[in-house]
């Protein structure tokens, strides 16, 4: 287990920097990840991490690429529904990413 040092406290992680507590999301520990991270969020980012929020409340699992591509055409976000837009805003990789930053548990496809 690991920590990260956020407002005086030390938030638990898995040794990748993963919440192990769901509870401990806040927006300003997202944006102190993604400081982290060396990820300046943008409106776009934002958007995409709502849309890996609400896909783990549907389905209890992080999304897919593919999924998480579905999802934000479904929800009116054509111009991000690509894999290629996704990899430019989170080169270390989305699902990833976006997760880590969402509060979420590693996507479980990924290695």
């Amino acid at each position: 287990m690991s920590y990260i040092e956020f407002e005086g406290k030390q938030i638990p992680t898995d040794d990748e920097g993963y919440l192990l507590s769901l509870n401990d999301y806040s927006e300003g520990l997202r944006d102190h990840i993604a400081s982290l991270m060396g990820l300046e969020l943008t409106t776009e980012h934002l958007v995409i991490i709502a849309m890996v929020r609400k896909y783990y409340e549907e389905f209890d699992t992080t999304p897919p690429i593919r999924g998480l591509i579905k999802l934000l055409q479904k929800e009116g976000h054509e111009e991000l529904a690509s894999s290629v837009k996704l990899a430019r805003l989170f080169p270390d990789g989305a699902a990833k990413c976006a997760a880590k930053l969402a509060g979420l548990p590693k996507p479980a496809k990924c290695i």
